[in-house]
């Protein structure tokens, strides 16, 4: 039997900074959002927290981080599970939408950035880490298409470029929504841009 590791005392202190951090930014968002409202939810002192963290962004940096690599790791194992391709584009497509929301500091940062870039203020610096990754789970989904014979045999070089159409037609999707306040419509426009997808790769 493999013995707990126990947390230590930093460590615990961290996690409940970060814990009412994430508290105070799903309900008040980063900007209104002080480091003494931090310490206070934490019930310490700023010097405390910043014994732990530079500034509320570095915190904040860390939740979002944390909240990436959960979503990866859902969206991955949920992928994994689906027998056919198609289905792990569809269940892909459903998964990164439902989830992506449920993880709101993450969720609420991607609209902003996507709002903030098209007034020309920011660069999608959250956004840029992650469309990589999600480009490589479609390409392997892809894969698996042409190994189990759903999908037509394309180079290593058309998949990359698949994959990047893939998602770049779900970015500009978002967009298009995030403007006109339409994402309730997302998830039927994002299963007509799959089917119109694999009808033209399948076999």
């Amino acid at each position: 039997m493999v013995e707990k590791k126990l947390k230590s005392k930093d460590e615990i202190l961290r996690e409940r900074i970060l814990s009412g951090a994430d508290r105070l930014f799903q309900k008040y968002g980063l900007s209104k959002t002080t480091v003494e409202d931090i310490a206070r939810e934490a019930g310490k002192g700023k010097s405390t927290l910043y014994y732990y963290f530079k500034s509320k962004e570095e915190i904040f940096d860390v939740i979002i981080q944390n909240e990436k690599k959960l979503f990866f790791e859902i969206l991955q194992e949920s992928v994994s599970k689906a027998p056919t391709a198609k289905e792990k584009l569809h269940v892909f497509i459903i998964t990164r939408f439902t989830r992506l929301k449920e993880l709101t500091n993450l969720y609420n940062v991607m609209i902003d950035e996507v709002k903030e870039a098209l007034d020309g203020c920011v660069t999608l610096r959250y956004r840029k880490q992650y469309e990589q990754k999600e480009a490589n789970i479609v390409k392997s989904i892809f894969q698996y298409g042409i190994v189990t014979g759903e999908f037509r045999v394309f180079s290593d070089e058309d998949l990359d470029l698949m994959a990047f159409c893939f998602m770049s037609s779900q970015h500009g999707l978002e967009i298009d929504m995030i403007i006109h306040n339409k994402l309730d419509e997302m998830l039927s426009r994002l299963n007509f841009l799959m089917s119109l997808l694999i009808d033209g790769i399948k076999k």
